[in-house]
């Protein structure tokens, strides 16, 4: 008998999970498949094993849980016995979690009887696969509000702003109102990710734990606002994860994402000119032997943010880079590796409408 997550399966979990809104309180923890012989609704000691392992290491509050059980059977017999039988099975498997310390869970059953298939019921192979239960294991997620507002950091007012959300599990993106305002709920005590972006604005990004009490927020010194450095001539924004590998122009691997952000900027700005400036790490006395391969590797770094530009649409025309090798460090004297990697950075700086 076989006990692996059938493909069916899976496919039917990332249905369900994508047919969910992204701030649903719900998701599936655990989903799994247990199958019964010719007309028979006893759990095998192999289904049992598998059921096991379903609710095993469950880091979920009982309370929280829900169980989704769907029983089938294959096409023999009459309809409406073949409806008790997957009954009767749906049933065996309620009684064996109930078994496993989820009698607080909140059950659901439903018996489909040969109704729906996965498989051709004309092989043994086939009918085998359709006489099963299939069991999710869903956890209520207790979430919170997170509201705040997006304003203008020169002269504090609200702005009409995207914003995006990231959690663990979860992203999505919504819209302020028309003074900067934003709510959305959340899972609880959960560290979530803001970026923020909108026009004339270089964009932010701040970074939060979820409280479910206002006044842990204030306990905290922990502000859900979001502001904005105006983009006008002069205004230079440092890109402060858009981070590179020591001594070459190549990006992070956890700065990749930072460069959609910057093709974001470029797009809802589209009179801005700017200047892409390179800059390395170093001592802070250039060695007379090294200035060439430093301005070459500066100028390689902001070379590629603008190539990546271009090729996304961004007119070259709008654009222009430029290696500072190391003589605008942010640390003269960097004195660990989060420094370190601070002076080998890419700054926009606005040029010109």
């Amino acid at each position: 008998m076989k006990h692996s997550l059938p493909l069916l399966l899976l496919f039917a979990l990332v249905q369900t999970l994508s047919a969910q809104s992204i701030f649903d309180s719900l998701y599936v923890a655990r989903g799994t498949e247990v199958y019964f012989a010719f007309g028979k609704a006893d759990l095998t000691p192999e289904a049992g094993a598998v059921l096991d392992s379903a609710v095993a290491n469950l880091r979920a509050d009982p309370l929280h849980l829900r169980i989704r059980i769907t029983a089938h059977t294959d096409s023999i017999g009459s309809p409406a016995a073949n409806v008790a039988l997957s009954r009767r099975r749906a049933e065996a498997v309620r009684q064996k979690l109930l078994q496993r310390s989820l009698g607080d869970a909140q059950i659901e059953i439903s018996a489909f009887g040969e109704r729906r298939p996965v498989a051709s019921n004309t092989t043994e192979e086939g009918r085998r696969i359709n006489r099963r239960a299939s069991i999710e294991i869903i956890v209520a997620v207790p979430m919170t509000t997170l509201a705040g507002q997006v304003k203008d950091r020169d002269s504090g007012k609200g702005i009409q702003a995207t914003v995006t959300f990231r959690t663990k599990t979860r992203q999505d993106s919504v819209q302020t109102d028309s003074i900067g305002r934003y709510s959305v709920r959340l899972p609880k005590d959960s560290v979530v990710k803001l970026d923020a972006v909108s026009p004339d604005h270089f964009f932010q990004t701040i970074t939060m734990k979820l409280f479910g009490s206002p006044e842990l927020y204030k306990k905290y010194k922990i502000s859900p606002d979001i502001l904005l450095p105006p983009a006008k001539a002069g205004e230079t924004a440092v890109l402060r994860d858009l981070l590179f590998v020591g001594d070459q122009a190549v990006l992070l691997k956890v700065s990749e994402p930072e460069l959609s952000k910057i093709l974001k900027f470029m797009q809802i700005n589209p009179r801005l000119k700017i200047e892409i400036a390179g800059h390395i790490n170093g001592p802070g006395l250039i060695m007379e032997q090294e200035p060439e391969w430093r301005q070459t590797l500066s100028e390689r770094r902001a070379k590629l943010v603008f190539a990546y530009l271009v090729k996304n649409g961004i007119a070259a025309e709008r654009m222009t880079y430029r290696g500072y090798m190391n003589t605008q460090m942010l640390f003269p004297n960097p004195a660990n590796d989060r420094e370190s990697e601070q002076n080998r950075r890419v700054e926009i700086r606005v040029v010109g409408d």
